[in-house]
Formats: structure tokens, sequence, C-alpha cells
């Protein structure tokens, strides 16, 4: 075995536990659009009060269910979902939808901004960094996974139909919260990153190795551009139910 072996890609689509082993039991057919949402539990339950909804599935961890539900958005039937936060446990609960029938997603979620960009500003990835481990199950091993492509041109001409400007960005995806150092947010704004998150390219590599399309909408959250002060500011919660509002007008259409 190579000294490398923890770089070589393995392109089998097929894994000893698929991510639909459960098909005979659960049963699930998921609309194939959906809204994968990193907000808060609070924010979940107003955007469901204000939409038809009902329950379609559970996705079972030892840290709690998962609800799955199935949305009414104009004439449109939408899956939508809480995410999980961190690039591991995002894409399991997102290759496991993908099992069972989605096909087109938008995520939305925050990113904390490396150079000077106010709070709640939403922000398209068209380049992700993979600082994490998870994509590179996904793909094969390289610096960055593009996410450009026909969908997110059309996810991005909505956006500007719904009068938001579109502002396109390479994010920084990192699996270490508490070690985004000085020296690191030096170098990941020098190859471009405006911001930085801990799922984008993760998700998009499981989307691109299954074959479906998947775009990401950021809004703006805490502040790093100071290397020697970090700003909470609100952590971009104000910004939970537009960018909802703005993923499901989307979805919708697209």
């Amino acid at each position: 075995m190579s000294k490398q072996f923890l770089m070589q890609f393995d392109s089998n689509p097929r894994a000893v536990l698929d991510p639909d082993h459960e098909r005979t039991e659960l049963n699930y057919h998921f609309p194939k659009k959906l809204l994968f949402a990193f907000i808060t539990s609070e924010a979940i339950a107003e955007f469901l009060a204000k939409h038809e909804h009902r329950e379609i599935g559970v996705f079972e961890c030892f840290e709690g269910a998962t609800k799955i539900y199935e949305v009414q958005l104009e004439n449109e039937t939408v899956t939508f979902c809480q995410a999980k936060i961190g690039a591991a446990a995002a894409v399991e609960l997102l290759d496991w939808l993908l099992g069972y029938g989605v096909r087109q997603v938008i995520a939305i979620g925050s990113a904390g901004v490396l150079v000077d960009l106010p709070e709640n500003y939403f922000l398209v990835p068209i380049k992700a960094i993979r600082d994490e481990g998870t994509s590179f199950h996904y793909a094969s091993a390289g610096n960055f996974i593009s996410l450009e492509g026909p969908y997110l041109g059309r996810v991005e001409e909505l956006m500007q139909q719904n009068n938001f400007k579109v502002k396109e960005v390479t994010t920084w995806t990192t699996d270490g919260f508490f070690r985004e150092t000085p020296a690191k947010v030096k170098q990941f704004k020098e190859l471009g990153a405006s911001c930085v998150e801990m799922e984008c390219a993760a998700l998009a590599a499981c989307a691109n190795f299954r074959q479906v399309d998947f775009a990401q909408i950021l809004f703006t959250a805490d502040s790093l551009s100071d290397l020697e002060k970090h700003e909470d500011r609100g952590w971009g919660r104000d910004a939970h139910e537009l960018a909802l509002q703005l993923a499901a007008q989307i979805l919708a259409k697209i």
C-alpha cells in the first residue's frame, strides 16, 4: 500500500454501508428539491408555521432525530430539513437524503467574513477551499471544489429577480472552528477566500459525486477580518428568516 493512501480516492459509488441501506424498511420517497437549512430550530418552526407541510421521514442518530418535511411552496412540493453542523455530519445527512430521491439542493447557512463585509449580507460561493476531510471521500485530492455550472447560474438569476445582489465568493471550508489562527486566516485570504464556514466544500463534493445539482447561499455572521480581534456581531441570526424566504422562492421556480 502506498504511503500516500490517505489521499487516494476510491471512485466506486457503492460502499459496504450505502445511504439507502434501509430502503426496504423505510420506504422513503422524498421530493427531488431540497432546502437544506443551517439555521436554528426556532427559525425552522417559524418557517413551517407559514407553509403547508407534513413530516415524511426521520433521520435517526444517537444525538437525536432529524425530522424531514414535505413543504408546499406555491405549486411545488419540496423536501425541507435542518442541516447538521460540520462537514462530516452534514454530508452524512445529505447523502442519505440523496439516497431517497433528492436531486436538486439549495443549502443556506452562515459564514464568518475574512474581509470587510457587513453582517447579514448574502454571498454565493463559486469555489470552496477543501480544508476539511469529508470531501476527499467524494472527489480526487485537490485544493478546491468548484460550484459553478448551469444550476448555480439559475440560482443567481432567480436571486437577482428577487432583488438580491449576487456577490460571488471563494469560501474556506474548515473542520477546525477553534483553529482559525491568524496565520491561516491570512493564508486563505491570499488564496482568495472572502469567508469561512464548515460544510460547503464537502456538500459540493458529495453532490458532484452523486451527480445532483447543488448550490449554497451564505449569509455573513461573525468577522475575522481583524486578525487580532474576533467580532461575534449577531452571528447572522437576523438573516435566518430572509434566507429561508429567498431559498424557498428560488426552489419554487427553479
